[in-house]
């Protein structure tokens, strides 16, 4: 008889464990890999530039996103001038149909890998 309680308190611990890690990856979901700082250098006929997106999770399935971007314009000669700096900040939420980040200014960001794509560019994950 006890063997029988011992039994069922194990596989009630067993239920309660797989049930738990299911609810923790709905939880997080396959979003929550995204979190990261992705890099990107892009030469231009008139300019260079280097961004950087830092994105970090927040609540359920937001997130949000720091630009860093550092370019030169370059001159009638194709040299750089001063180096610029520019930073932003959006929120975005994870679409799980479509598997992409939106802005709430429309721009799409989509995940392949160790890769970012946001419009034509291609962000390298650094960490």
């Amino acid at each position: 008889m006890e063997n029988s309680i011992e039994l069922k308190k194990t596989v009630l611990a067993m239920i309660a464990c797989v049930l738990m890690g299911l609810l923790s990856s709905a939880c997080h979901g396959p979003a929550a890999g995204f979190a990261g700082t992705y890099v990107n250098h892009a030469v231009g006929e008139f300019s260079i530039a280097d961004d950087t997106l830092v994105i970090a999770q927040g609540d359920d399935d937001s997130f949000l996103i720091h630009r860093k971007t550092g370019y030169n314009v370059l001159n009638e000669s194709g040299k750089p001038g001063h180096r610029r700096y520019e930073t932003e900040e959006w929120k975005a939420v994870y679409d799980a149909q479509k598997k992409v980040l939106e802005t709430r200014k429309g721009l799409v960001i989509s995940f392949s890998g160790a890769e970012l794509l946001l419009e034509n560019s291609r962000y390298r994950r650094t960490n």
